[in-house]
């Protein structure tokens, strides 16, 4: 197909819609609110996701050494640690560094702890072992126990199991609620589609009866659900975006007021409107198009 082609079906497509301006309108906006439902709820679920994902990271184990251990030995074990998969940081805690921590938990009673300086100190030296996700667990406790050195291995399974659930069930149920919404968005963006093509049903009987071929006819309004789909998907994108603007602006207000969870940050807009953008414009572009392929094609059969 030639340019000169593509120019005057790319001109058509554009002078249909501004030819029906109310229906084009009304198609836009019901696009439009299709899609902004689809991106508030993305945002959630991205947002949610992230917030899994820093949960996870925070998972740790404590390995405790046995007496004697020398630094030497220390050292290759600490590298040793460092390559098992599932591991992204291992930090060596002396018994000295620990007893100190110990005083500082104790605040004003930390003195009572004065004593256990030095040669008296009854803390082992120990390795706090930071994890990606929780489904590393059991294999690095069962990798930690059989070394000799390590006296005790210190971890709660029941976290690591039900933080591994949390973030499975959340992401699952995001999964679900973004497919479902995905198909409501594109059930409606094709309706909508079809309505703007049967409203116009004479036009394209005319042009068939005075000999246009098929594609002739079909290029301009697969153009015209293809702009539609971009315009409403743009502008939906805009309002997701102002909307999540707002939330960030007042997010420090939000969590002074309320103290909510620390670990919840919400994502950059630029970020998290990448995202939006590119669900949007997949689904408002392919659904209108496809629509509109679907629509016309019954009406040509004349």
């Amino acid at each position: 197909m030639s340019l000169r082609s593509w120019r005057f079906f790319v001109y058509h497509g554009f002078q249909n819609i501004l030819r029906n301006r109310v229906m084009s309108l009304a198609s836009i906006t019901a696009i439009m609110v299709a899609l902004i439902v689809l991106g508030l709820i993305l945002v959630i679920v991205v947002n949610l996701d992230v917030m899994m994902k820093e949960v996870e990271s925070k998972m740790e184990i404590t390995l405790f050494l046995k007496d004697g251990v020398t630094d030497s030995e220390r050292s290759g074990l600490e590298n040793e640690i460092s390559s098992w998969q599932g591991v992204y940081d291992v930090e060596f805690v002396s018994k000295h560094q620990a007893l100190e921590e110990w005083k500082r938990q104790l605040g004003d009673k930390g003195n009572l702890l004065d004593g256990y300086t030095g040669e008296n100190n009854p803390l082992p030296d120990s390795f706090l072992v930071k994890i990606e996700k929780p489904e590393y667990v059991n294999a690095i406790v069962e990798k930690a126990k059989g070394i000799p050195a390590i006296e005790e291995v210190n971890y709660s399974s029941k976290v690591a199991e039900f933080i591994e659930w949390l973030a499975r069930t959340i992401r699952l149920v995001g999964m679900g609620l973004v497919a479902v919404l995905a198909s409501v968005a594109a059930i409606i963006i094709s309706n909508t589609v079809r309505l703007t093509v049967y409203s116009r049903r004479r036009e394209i009987g005319i042009m068939k009866y005075i000999g246009a071929t098929d594609w002739f006819i079909r290029w301009p309004f697969i153009i015209e659900g293809l702009i539609l789909g971009v315009m409403g998907s743009i502008i939906a994108t805009g309002v997701v975006a102002l909307g999540y603007k707002y939330l960030l602006d007042r997010s420090s207000y939000i969590n002074m007021r309320w103290g909510y969870l620390g670990i919840f940050k919400l994502l950059p807009l630029n970020e998290v409107m990448l995202y939006v953008l590119e669900a949007s414009l997949l689904v408002g572009a392919c659904v209108g198009v496809l629509a509109s392929c679907l629509s016309i094609r019954k009406h040509l059969r004349v």
